[in-house]
Formats: structure tokens, C-alpha cells, sequence
């Protein structure tokens, strides 16, 4: 497919920076990181760097066991970085294993509320990436249970960028409505990723049988999801703000969906590659940080820290 890299063609040309990015998706590692920082300060008042640093990490390991475990399949859809695992499996998973154990030991001492969550989020990715879940049909994967599939992965992302700032960030700052409403708006946002992941991965996920919506119900019942996705996680705020467990301030975040859909459209239309869906990831991101730079230019000029209808 037209803007892909070979798996052979980092190897060849001995870019092994650009294999360690793909390695470890960089992309996905940042904006997880960018958005605990960024819903840590709404609720709890403090940016929580050291901690997105943790949440960094976290994903980071996920993200390398998946790919130690999709090498097939990202052989078929010519994941960049996918040679390099596939030749170095074991040791990669040794390595991610050990440093996992001895980041435990390390946060535990700083952070001991943390590490029962931490547990959970890489418990969640062991059941996304090996075949532990329990079925009719035998032992499976999250990843190849259909609707499973991406909504562990939002679940991991709740976990690390609401419930990791809310144990460790000090008392809240924001109600227990106003944290649920951005968390509900936050899982079917998020879910529109997976689905433009799983719409760039239609080829290999359809020959390795894993049940996206896309290989399920087609190319374009999955953009009537995303579209759908996307006017539910706005719905959601605007009710938030209609009934004040939000205001302005978090109402900002209407735009994410606006500039989601804009910029996903024409690109659907003329063939998703993975080009776009890394810049739409890394566009989140952007949105996250401009948020935190705006907000804080905002609060230093004086400005209400908020405003509700």
C-alpha cells in the first residue's frame, strides 16, 4: 500500500532511530502522556510531570509486548520495526520484563497507592496481548474479542491518565461529577483512534481474523462509528455543562472532536495511511499541550478560573 515502509526497509537503510520510535509507538506513548498531565491538573491542581513519566513507561511496555505478539500481523500491514522484534523476540521481552519489575520497585517507594493500579493496567495488557481471557471457544485475547478489542484499550487509558493523577495528585480539585463526565467523554474519543488504527490495519487484521469493526461491518459502517463516537463524546460535555458539573473551562475540549473529524474525513476518502494516523495521534497531543499553555497563560493574566452556565 501506497506510504507504507517495509519491515525490511529500516534494516536496509540503517535508520534504527526511526525502528526504535515504530518499536515502542511513540506517538501513543505521548499523548497518554500529555493527557494525565493534562486531566491530572483539572482534577487535582498539579501537573504531575513525574508522573506522565510513569504513565510513559507504562505504555511503553504494553505497546513493545503487543508488537512482540503481532508480529505476524504487522508483517502483513508492514508495521515499521516489525524485522527488528521478530528477530529479537525474546530478548525484547526479557528486557521489557525486567525493567517492568524494577520500575515497581522504584514507584512503590514514591507512589504506594500506584502500584495496585499499575498492576491492573499491565494485567489489562497481558490480557490484550496474550491468550489468557477465558471463553466458550478457550483461552483469547482482548485483542481478538470483538468490541474488547478497543475498548481494553480505553480502559488502560482511564486507568493511567484519570485513576494514576487521582492516587497520587493530592486532594481534587474538581467534583466527582465533573471527573466522570471527562472520563466519559474521554472513552468514546479515544475509541476513534482505535477505530482509524484498525481502518490503516483492515489487510492484516482481516487475513489474522482479529474482529475490528471494520473487518466486521466494513469500511464504511466503521466510519459511521467514529462519526458516531465523536457526536457522543461532544453530547457529553455539552450535557455536562448544561447541568454545571462542568464548565467553560473543560467545555474547551468541544474542539477535539470538531478537528478530529476534519482532519480524518478528506484523508479516509482518499486512502488512510499510517502517516495520518500517527500525525492525527500526535495532533491530539498538540490539542492537549496548547490546552495547558492556554489555560495557564489564562489563570496568570488573572482571568476566572472557570465559568459556569
Amino acid at each position: 500500500m501506497k506510504g507504507r515502509a517495509t519491515p525490511e526497509t529500516p534494516s536496509a537503510t540503517g535508520d534504527w532511530l526511526a525502528d526504535a520510535v515504530a518499536l515502542g509507538r511513540l506517538h501513543i506513548v505521548l499523548i497518554a502522556m500529555c493527557a494525565s498531565v493534562t486531566f491530572g491538573w483539572l482534577m487535582t491542581g498539579r501537573y504531575g510531570l513525574a508522573l506522565a513519566l510513569v504513565v510513559g513507561f507504562d505504555w511503553f511496555i504494553v505497546n513493545l509486548m503487543n508488537r512482540v505478539t503481532d508480529v505476524a500481523e504487522d508483517l502483513k500491514n508492514a508495521i515499521r520495526g516489525t524485522g527488528l522484534v521478530a528477530r529479537h523476540a525474546r530478548l525484547v521481552t526479557l528486557l521489557a520484563v525486567g525493567l517492568l519489575a524494577a520500575s515497581f520497585v522504584a514507584t512503590h517507594l514514591a507512589w504506594p497507592a500506584l502500584t495496585p493500579l499499575r498492576v491492573a493496567v499491565q494485567v489489562v495488557g497481558l490480557a490484550y496481548n496474550y491468550r489468557i481471557v477465558p471463553t466458550r471457544r478457550g483461552l483469547s485475547r482482548l485483542k481478538e474479542i470483538y468490541f474488547w478489542k478497543n475498548f481494553g484499550s480505553s480502559i488502560l487509558f482511564v486507568l493511567t491518565c484519570f485513576a494514576y493523577p487521582l492516587a497520587c495528585g493530592g486532594p481534587r480539585t474538581m467534583s466527582a461529577a465533573a471527573i466522570v463526565t471527562l472520563a466519559v467523554f474521554f472513552v468514546p474519543f479515544e475509541l476513534t483512534y482505535e477505530i482509524l488504527y484498525d481502518l490503516r490495519d483492515l489487510e492484516g487484521d482481516r487475513a489474522e481474523g482479529v474482529p475490528t469493526y471494520p473487518v466486521v461491518h466494513g469500511p464504511e459502517r466503521a466510519r459511521q462509528i467514529i462519526d458516531a463516537l465523536l457526536v457522543l463524546s461532544s453530547l457529553v460535555l455539552v450535557a455536562g455543562l448544561l447541568a454545571r458539573a462542568i464548565g467553560a473551562r473543560e467545555g474547551l475540549m468541544l474542539a477535539a472532536p470538531a478537528i478530529q473529524l476534519a482532519f480524518y474525513r478528506p484523508r479516509l476518502r482518499r486512502g488512510l495511511t499510517p502517516r495520518d494516523c500517527i500525525f492525527a495521534t500526535h495532533l491530539g497531543s498538540a490539542l492537549l499541550v496548547v490546552y495547558l499553555v492556554g489555560t495557564a497563560l489564562w489563570l496568570r493574566a488573572g482571568l476566572p478560573w472557570n465559568v459556569f452556565l
